[in-house]
């Protein structure tokens, strides 16, 4: 089976701060995926990385069996050789961060659809 994501051996620090320390995560069609640890665990710079949004210092990513190309950077970090192609495989990709307040979202559109259907009486 293939995956439709692979993220593998991420590593990313800040400075001499390693965050991400060779992450490695798979999925495939259907799966939802949780992400859970402390505050300051790396959970959202690893989400980050996985779509070059925070460019990681090392690993891979494929998504739908397509490797992301990647080169390093005179910074040291990882960046994509092909604009073209991050930009699909990003238009691939859902993920939702933390604090992104869905609840609120969702209520506020509840109420929107409510308010076409209400009767006055």
């Amino acid at each position: 089976m293939t995956h439709q994501l692979q993220a593998l051996d991420i590593c990313k620090r800040f400075g001499q701060h390693e965050v991400l320390k060779g992450v490695s995560l798979s999925a495939s069609a259907g799966d939802v995926i949780a992400i859970i640890g402390s505050s300051g665990s790396g959970k959202s710079t690893f989400l980050r990385c996985i779509n070059l949004l925070e460019r990681p210092h090392s690993g891979r990513v494929l998504v739908q069996g397509e490797e992301l190309q990647l080169r390093t950077a005179k910074d040291g970090m990882l960046q994509a050789v092909n604009a073209k192609q991050l930009q699909t495989m990003r238009s691939k990709l859902a993920m939702v961060f933390q604090h992104f307040n869905l609840w609120a979202l969702a209520l506020g559109l509840l109420g929107l659809a409510l308010r076409g259907h209400r009767r006055d009486v």
